[in-house]
């Protein structure tokens, strides 16, 4: 579970602050828009209509709700290793937890470093009530336990839905991956699984701007240093 963003390269790590008017409007958006956005922020989408980025967002998000309801699903992966970990405060990147595959079972890294730093922008947007460190910690290993769903059947039965059309030849076509669906199924899996009022994809869409707001290194938890319009 990372929030990315496109950057040349040299930029510094993440500042601790995003301004608080951007985080009222990223809360205004819904699910869709959120992961419509995230869609045109990744790489290979250049060009692609919003409609069509609009229409990936909502399979993709029902895939992943119906994961979490499905009751084999929601206790398949509960097998996981889980280790905890610094360093997921990277160039150009805030990585909460990722998933690391392995022929039986697999590991999750959680990275303490970045929850603590989520924690705070979410303090900062004015909404440490929905993401709590420990419900940020939950949502992080509820992702990547969805990632490791979507690695078998439930993967191709996502990209079946998405249809996207990757190649043809006369009546033959090839179905392509859309890059960026398995994150939005996960993050709606993780909001279901969790029974979150507020979406993972909004603080997600705040760490991005964070991102987009560089500044020095952070070497502390970011809820010791200023946010504008939120506690110090």
């Amino acid at each position: 579970m990372s929030a990315p963003t496109p950057a040349p390269a040299g930029r510094a790590a993440p500042r601790r602050y995003a301004p608080a008017e951007r985080y009222a409007e990223l809360a205004a958006l819904d699910d869709v828009e959120l992961a419509a956005r995230l869609l045109a922020a990744t790489p290979t989408h250049e060009g692609r209509s919003p409609e069509r980025l609009r229409e990936w967002a909502r399979t993709a998000l029902a895939v992943g709700a119906e994961m979490a309801d499905d009751t084999d699903a929601a206790d398949g992966g509960t097998d996981l290793q889980v280790t905890e970990s610094a360093g997921g405060l990277r160039r150009d990147e805030v990585l909460l937890a990722e998933y690391r595959h392995r022929a039986r079972g697999g590991t999750v890294v959680l990275y303490t470093d970045a929850l603590d730093y989520a924690h705070g922008v979410a303090e900062a947007a004015g909404w440490a009530a929905d993401f709590p460190r420990e419900a940020v910690r939950a949502a992080a290993l509820h992702h990547e336990r969805a990632h490791r769903l979507l690695h078998g059947a439930r993967g191709r039965e996502l990209r079946r839905r998405l249809d996207h059309t990757a190649a043809a030849v006369g009546r033959l076509r090839i179905r392509g991956h859309v890059v960026g669906a398995d994150e939005i199924a996960a993050h709606a899996y993780a909001r279901r699984r969790g029974r979150m009022r507020r979406s993972p994809l909004l603080l997600t869409a705040a760490l991005t701007t964070t991102l987009a707001h560089a500044g020095p290194p952070a070497s502390a938890a970011p809820a010791s240093v200023p946010f504008p319009g939120g506690p110090a």
